[in-house]
């Protein structure tokens, strides 16, 4: 097999001379001398690097690639209407800090600069992705000054003002920490929201269905299927008029059976799935088992995923296990590593991509 090769560039923001100055001494020891050199040189690798990441094409990627740095500047170099889905999971607003990182999205001063710069990530996702794809964010809420900060539902309701059709509101349920509050209930949930860039979309309906466990609903197809049912029948059974014209009146199990689908129910909004630890460099991690889900319903095989908010990439890892590709974008070089070695095992477990 051979051997994937995975090119690392990274970009940063430019900011005032103090700041980064100050973001990038390694100690008080650090002179300012010294930091200024180091930045000129990585400025003048940066360059280099973006020239590369320019001349990046999808058609050429095997299995996975990864870019280090300022997700905004990254995305913008890309080629347009490359990805067939995206599935991220951003920095959330004011939970966690990255290493003081001064790029890092989430800790912006109030929630509405937080949306609105995720939403101009999420412009340049638009752009990216084909007139038939879709972004799928999972994001959580917090509470600052014991009131809920409604995170989720002020960026959706962002990206459908700046076009993007909101189509779902899922809700993954996951086991909930002990919260130190006797005044309101404690969370055990975050939000998956579902955006298309078009109207009409890629949505594998097959690829959710859920077991039909209903005893009524698997004793009504069984019926069906012993009389004869073929599919949905042409003219519905709950036609009033019809039945009583034709002189039948109540509705049998086996016209119940004809109109559900034998392979399974539509999946609802509401996801159960237990929180993933990872051991290294991030704590918790979404479900690899979630992110298949999604990958599976948005994408076909060979299709390439991207994940602007990489972190140790189980949206990548998901997507080479379900014979996609990956596209992912990370700010921190430990998470990058994480990566890599994460990515590079996935690969060596499956063929790589034949491109036609």
């Amino acid at each position: 097999m051979k051997e994937q090769k995975t090119r690392v560039i990274n970009y940063r923001v430019t900011g005032t001379a103090e700041q980064q100055l100050a973001a990038h001494a390694n100690g008080p020891k650090d002179s300012p001398d010294k930091v200024a050199r180091r930045l000129m040189l990585e400025a003048l690798q940066a360059k280099e690097q973006e020239r590369r990441a320019g001349a990046f094409r999808v058609d050429k990627l095997e299995t996975y690639e990864l870019f280090q740095g300022d997700a905004l500047r990254i995305l913008s170099r890309l080629p347009a209407k490359s990805f067939g889905s995206c599935l991220t999971s951003p920095p959330y607003w004011r939970q966690r800090n990255y290493d003081n990182h001064p790029d890092q999205l989430g800790q912006e001063p109030t929630p509405e600069k937080y949306v609105n710069r995720l939403a101009d990530i999420f412009d340049e996702v638009k752009r990216l992705l084909r007139d038939n794809g879709t972004l799928w964010v999972n994001i959580d809420d917090t509470y600052r000054h014991k009131q809920l900060a409604g995170i989720p539902w002020r960026l959706a309701l962002e990206l459908q003002r700046r076009g993007w059709w909101w189509r779902s509101e899922i809700v993954w349920v996951k086991a909930s920490t002990p919260e130190p509050t006797k005044d309101r209930p404690t969370r055990a949930h975050e939000a998956v929201l579902l955006f298309a860039k078009r109207r009409n979309y890629v949505y594998n309906y097959n690829e959710l269905l859920e077991p039909n466990d209903n005893p009524w609903a698997i004793d009504c197809i069984q019926k069906a299927q012993a009389q004869g049912f073929d599919g949905r029948p042409r003219n519905t059974p709950f036609n009033k008029e019809s039945r009583q014209r034709n002189g039948k009146h109540g509705i049998t199990r086996a016209e119940y059976g004809a109109l559900m689908n034998p392979n399974g129910k539509n999946r609802r909004d509401v996801w159960h799935f237990n929180t993933e630890k990872f051991k290294g460099a991030h704590s918790a991690v979404m479900p690899l088992s979630l992110a298949e889900i999604v990958i599976r319903s948005s994408t076909k095989p060979g299709d390439v995923v991207l994940d602007p908010y990489a972190g140790v990439s189980t949206t990548g890892l998901a997507a080479i296990r379900q014979g996609r590709r990956f596209v992912g974008v990370e700010l921190l070089a430990k998470y990058v590593d994480v990566s890599c070695e994460r990515l590079s095992r996935a690969t060596t477990e499956r063929t790589p991509f034949a491109r036609s």
